[in-house]
């Protein structure tokens, strides 16, 4: 699996949470965010990328779907893991901080 397009539909879901007009997929590069995060090589975002791919084979979602965009039962499955939340942030945290070092 490509690290970076999991991180990016894990951004993606993460950035769908919050209530417009704060923040959007549209108005957020969630690739290069991706792109980021992934090429840091944080220890911490690496662990959260394999949580979040644990999670998702775990819950039986299809391996292909993880680097598309989340829809109905897996973002429900998500929504409904704080753990899986955190993990997210982390690599969003993970995302920002490579970019402000940039």
């Amino acid at each position: 699996m490509n690290h970076t397009r999991i991180a990016a539909e894990a951004i993606r879901f993460r950035i769908s949470t919050i209530r417009r007009p704060l923040v959007s997929s549209e108005t957020v590069d969630v690739e290069a965010m991706a792109a980021a995060a992934v090429t840091a090589a944080a220890p911490e975002v690496d662990q959260a990328l394999r949580i979040v791919a644990t999670a998702w084979q775990r819950a039986g979602f299809e391996s292909e779907d993880l680097v598309r965009p989340w829809k109905g039962e897996q973002v429900d499955y998500f929504r409904g893991r704080p753990d899986l939340i955190d993990a997210i942030d982390v690599i969003v945290r993970g995302a920002n901080g490579a970019t402000a070092a940039a």
